[in-house]
């Protein structure tokens, strides 16, 4: 939310230049929640939030590649996109099953919780319709709350994902319909230390700033469902050729619980991005702390259309957050 990055904002000497030639270079699907009902996850993603959901959901039965991408090569995995109009990019919805996942619980504050950032254009029809389609809210009360210049509510997936909807004043430019509500996303990971979680994606070449000093903000807190004298920290990094905002946010003087899951647990989140070098990627995320998820700790060459195949691997960031690397096709 804008109002989330006014404060104590600076910019970061030299990011924007390693920004140029870092190793991210752009994403694929910004949003990727585990759960265990695919069914019931569109129905919210389609019915709650107002995305665009088509065709039939595809399943990974006869593609080992992609099993070992995941590290589960004898699991079951069914999944479908549901996008943003006038997105080419959105939310890839996957369930596993026969791989022993167990249900993830994290609230807004602990570290490894990930929300999804809907920018609309008004938020009193997206809280009616989230309501008639029966969300779970987490934000309190029976309209959108004021936050700053803005209006937003926050709701929680059938497996715990965090979806905030948030309508900004003034509104963001956009490409989306006239009809349609929904207009933009944004991402935003709870983590330990947003300083250091912004040093881990410097070091890969996003560009970004942050407030420094812990903020307050009553309303922010209250859309939360948190205590009103709890504070944030908060990065904002911008994903190459996207337009696509990754934030990290930390919070004080609440209690946090960090819990830690595995890929094919249900409430654990993926996010797709493109990078120059999957490999080098992956030193500088295992140099962090990161961990190699698929099979055999290495990279899997995934079968593309007309015999071409791209390089990917999955790795759990220190965060908990499992970023899915696609290795960019080399220019022409």
């Amino acid at each position: 939310m804008k109002k989330l990055i006014i404060a104590g904002v600076i910019i970061l000497s030299a990011t924007f230049a390693r920004a140029q030639n870092g190793l991210i270079v752009g994403s694929g699907n910004f949003f990727s929640p585990i759960v265990s009902d695919l069914d019931k996850a569109i129905t919210f993603y389609r019915d709650a939030v107002g995305l665009d959901i088509t065709g039939a959901p595809a399943n990974a039965e006869q593609n080992a590649p992609l099993r070992n991408m995941f590290g589960l090569p004898d699991a079951s995995l069914r999944w479908t996109i549901a996008r943003p109009p006038a997105m080419r990019t959105g939310v890839e919805i996957v369930e596993i099953s026969k791989a022993q996942g167990k249900p993830v619980e994290r609230r807004p504050q602990d570290p490894g919780a990930f929300t999804l950032i809907v920018l609309v254009r008004d938020a009193g029809a997206a809280y009616a319709k989230a309501k008639a389609a029966g969300a779970t809210f987490v934000t309190a009360g029976s309209a959108p709350l004021t936050v700053g210049r803005a209006k937003a509510f926050v709701l929680k997936d059938p497996d715990g994902h965090f979806v905030e909807v948030a309508q900004l004043d003034p509104l963001p430019e956009t490409t989306a319909p006239a009809e349609a509500n929904v207009i933009g996303v944004r991402v935003r990971l709870t983590v330990e230390d947003a300083a250091l979680a912004m040093k881990q994606y410097q070091d890969l070449g996003l560009a970004g700033t942050m407030n420094l000093m812990p903020q307050s903000n009553e309303g922010l807190m209250k859309m939360f469902g948190l205590k009103a004298d709890a504070q944030y920290r908060l990065a904002a990094m911008d994903v190459p050729a996207t337009g696509l905002k990754l934030e990290f946010i930390e919070f004080k003087g609440v209690d946090r619980k960090t819990v830690r899951a595995n890929l094919q647990d249900p409430g654990s989140t993926r996010m797709q991005i493109q990078v120059r070098d999957v490999d080098a990627t992956i030193t500088a995320l295992k140099a962090a702390g990161g961990v190699v998820q698929s099979t055999g700790g290495t990279t899997v060459e995934l079968p593309g259309r007309g015999g071409a195949t791209t390089k990917v691997a999955i790795v759990r960031d220190p965060n908990n957050l499992f970023l899915v690397l696609l290795q960019a096709a080399a220019p022409r």
